[in-house]
């Protein structure tokens, strides 16, 4: 579990989650190639960039977290997501695969993390997420579908990838 935090700008985020719990998780890439975690999380200390996340995970599988469970993360341009979710960010580009260590380290965080108890092992679909109801995780790509999103965010982890993370914490 990330043992370092590294608060984002609270100009990034919003206080408090409106009495909703945690359902859901989602798995998002920054698109920056190389970038470290610590150089991520600092840069959304230091800038207001209106964006979020729970933690980010390098490519070398180190954890940065930059927000707490109890503030609503802006990891989505849907307000009901971000009431119900927490992210978990990559470093790397577009496209390519998570490293091992990045899929060895978020395994082993979403299962020591409490923060993540209440997120079902399991993928959702699109209509789960519409209906804002079900408990599992998903993809920012699938943001951007289900709410029909122009111009939405199109970086995503693969399906494999995704399984693969899911089997290692059920």
């Amino acid at each position: 579990m990330s043992d370092k935090f590294i608060g984002s700008n609270p100009a990034n985020y919003s206080i408090g989650r409106e009495g909703l719990s945690i359902t859901m998780g989602i798995f998002h890439r920054t698109a920056i190639s190389g970038d470290s975690a610590l150089g991520e999380a600092t840069y959304s200390h230091n800038n207001i960039v209106k964006a979020s996340y729970y933690k980010v995970i390098d490519l070398d599988g180190n954890i940065v977290q930059s927000t707490i469970p109890s503030v609503t993360e802006w990891n989505s341009d849907e307000w009901p997501i971000n009431l119900r979710t927490l992210a978990y960010e990559f470093t790397g580009p577009n496209g390519s695969a998570l490293t091992v260590k990045q899929i060895s380290a978020v395994i082993e965080d979403i299962k020591l993390d409490p923060a993540t108890k209440t997120i079902k092992p399991v993928r959702l679909s699109l209509p789960e997420i519409l209906s804002l109801k079900a408990s599992g995780w998903f993809n920012h790509l699938d943001v951007t579908k289900a709410f029909n999103i122009p111009g939405g965010h199109v970086d995503a982890i693969s399906e494999a990838e995704i399984t693969q993370i899911l089997n290692g914490i059920r």
